[in-house]
C-alpha cells in the first residue's frame, strides 16, 4: 500500500463524467482494500445507492457464483450476449445504467444495509471465492470458468465502486 494508505487501483481525486472515479482492479485483494478504505474514511456515493447497498450487492454477486441465481435471461438474449459480448464484459469496463429484469431487481439489497455488516459480508464472500471454485451458471453468460468468474467479478466491482469517492 502507498504511504497515503490508498490502494494503487484508484485515484480518489479523479472523476469520470464529472462524478465517478476511475477504478481498475487486478485482484480480489485490491477490491477488498478499496472497500475497507472507504468503510474507514469519510466517503460519499454518487448515484442512487448507499455504500452499504453497493457492498452488499457485490457480496451477493460473489456468492451467487456458488449458490446460483433465481432467474435466467431468455435464450435468445443469452445466445446473443454469449456469442458477441461475453469477452467484452470480461475485459472492458462495464457501463452504468443497465436496467435489470424484474426477477433480478427483487434480489437487490435494501438501501438500509449497514456499511460494517455489508463489508463483513463482502470479506466473507471474497474469502469463499478464494477457497472454492465457483460452479453456478451465470443467468446471461451460462457456464463460466473460474478465471472468467474472477474477471466478471472484478469488472462488476469496478463499476459499482466507481460510484464511491472521498467526502
Amino acid at each position: 500500500m502507498k504511504t497515503n494508505d490508498r490502494p494503487e487501483n484508484s485515484d480518489p481525486t479523479a472523476t469520470v463524467d464529472g462524478e465517478r472515479r476511475p477504478v481498475s482492479y487486478q485482484s480480489l485483494s485490491a477490491v477488498l482494500e478499496d472497500a475497507q478504505f472507504f468503510a474507514s474514511h469519510p466517503h460519499q456515493t454518487v448515484g442512487q445507492w448507499s455504500y452499504g447497498k453497493i457492498l452488499q450487492h457485490l457480496a451477493n454477486s460473489y456468492n451467487s457464483s456458488f449458490d446460483g441465481f433465481d432467474f435466467k435471461a431468455p435464450f435468445v438474449i443469452r445466445w446473443i450476449v454469449r456469442t458477441f459480448f461475453k469477452q467484452k464484459f470480461l475485459r472492458e469496463k462495464m457501463s452504468s445504467g443497465y436496467k435489470l429484469p424484474k426477477k433480478a431487481e427483487a434480489k437487490l439489497p435494501s438501501q438500509e444495509t449497514p456499511v460494517d455488516d455489508a463489508l463483513a459480508n463482502l470479506k466473507q464472500a471474497i474469502s469463499r471465492f478464494e477457497r472454492e471454485e465457483p460452479h453456478a451458471e451465470h443467468p446471461v453468460f451460462g457456464k463460466l470458468t473460474p478465471e472468467e468468474w474472477l474477471q466478471l467479478h472484478l469488472r462488476h466491482s469496478e463499476l459499482h465502486m466507481s460510484f464511491v469517492k472521498p467526502a
